[in-house]
């Protein structure tokens, strides 16, 4: 076979799959689909079925793009947590700034990362089959998370920012008390981001002793 009908092969596949007469579905659209009726309804109780029929394509197409729904939840957890990864090494990495102010800052991004967005994905952050083996990137991911919030508290009190007796009891503590934005989404869908994360902020201040 020649490289030019390779390329045609590769260029072909995707549109065998494309319902007739109707614009591709991309991955977006069916992870957007698949995260609502996630949130909605269970993870369990959503069917490929569902998911397909929600951005209107046959499921074969559905599968083009993802095996099974274990792989658009494994997508979602790992596409959800990026932002705050990125945003933990970005802060980690800049030793000039007051500790306490970057430790704050990752604080109110979290916040507004669960506050925001049009569904409560958060949530999914809370199913138990999160735990298995299959998503321990995301897990991985989550660990980091915290040991970020941990090493941001380690040089506050360093730098004689905040005084607090067990930094990683303390680390967790804040970092359950940002993920529980998720559950208060979950009463309450009109729930406020920049709101919560001012009450989040003073109590965190409170928490560790500190004054800005």
């Amino acid at each position: 076979m020649t490289n030019a009908d390779t390329a045609s092969t590769r260029t072909d596949a995707p549109r065998r799959s494309r319902p007739h007469g109707k614009e591709p579905v991309g991955r977006e659209r069916i992870l957007d689909a698949a995260a609502r009726l996630f949130v909605e309804q269970g993870y369990a109780a959503t069917t490929t079925r569902q998911i397909s029929a929600a951005v209107d394509i046959k499921q074969p197409s559905l599968y083009y793009h993802f095996p099974n729904k274990a792989a658009m939840l494994k997508e979602l957890l790992i596409e959800t947590a990026r932002p705050s990864i990125d945003k933990a090494r970005e802060l980690l990495a800049d030793t000039s700034t007051d500790p306490l102010e970057q430790l704050l800052a990752l604080i109110r991004f979290d916040v507004h990362l669960l506050a925001s967005g049009p569904s409560n994905i958060g949530a999914l952050y809370l199913l138990p089959e999160t735990s298995e083996p299959m998503f321990g990137t995301f897990q991985a991911l989550r660990q980091e998370l915290v040991g970020a919030y941990g090493a941001l508290l380690r040089r506050s009190i360093a730098a004689g920012r905040a005084d607090v007796d067990d930094p990683a009891a303390t680390a967790a503590l804040l970092f359950s008390l940002v993920e529980g934005v998720i559950l208060r989404r979950a009463d309450d869908p009109r729930l406020d981001a920049e709101t919560v994360a001012d009450g989040i902020e003073q109590a965190t201040l409170r928490i560790l002793a500190a004054r800005r």
